[in-house]
């Protein structure tokens, strides 16, 4: 559980903080009108804002590692939780039922490189002679 709430917390964290900003800069257009010194206050604390918010999706992204490492251990996708057979290895570790992939570290992959439908499936040649 601690896993799927550090996995969606770190998913949306990146918009959640796009639309506080927005939010903040809906504020402070409205407060250039009405009081020019509250706006050049959130202006401001905007600026001195930012560093502790990438930190802290820099500490969610630990969190979530930290989180998926022990299900990378035992061969289970934290995803879909499903037991993962041979083919679960390094260096990158690619589900065989929802196709997620993950770093060794437990950093889910994004997927530079497209996983085939059957991947790791071989069918017998048919020649039967």
């Amino acid at each position: 559980m601690l896993q799927r709430f550090f996995a969606a917390l770190r998913l949306h964290y990146g918009v959640t903080i796009f639309f506080l900003y927005l939010g903040a800069f809906a504020v402070a257009f409205v407060g250039t009108f009405t009081l020019p010194l509250l706006a050049i206050g959130m202006v401001l604390l905007s600026i001195f804002l930012l560093v502790p918010a990438v930190l802290v999706g820099d500490v969610i992204g630990a969190l979530s590692r930290w989180a998926n490492r022990p299900f990378i251990a035992k061969g289970v996708c934290p995803r879909c939780r499903e037991q993962q057979g041979p083919a679960w290895e390094p260096p990158l570790y690619r589900c065989a039922f929802c196709r997620a992939q993950w770093a060794p570290d437990g950093d889910p992959h994004d997927g530079d490189e497209p996983v085939p439908a059957g991947a790791g499936v071989t069918a017998a040649p048919n020649d039967a002679r």
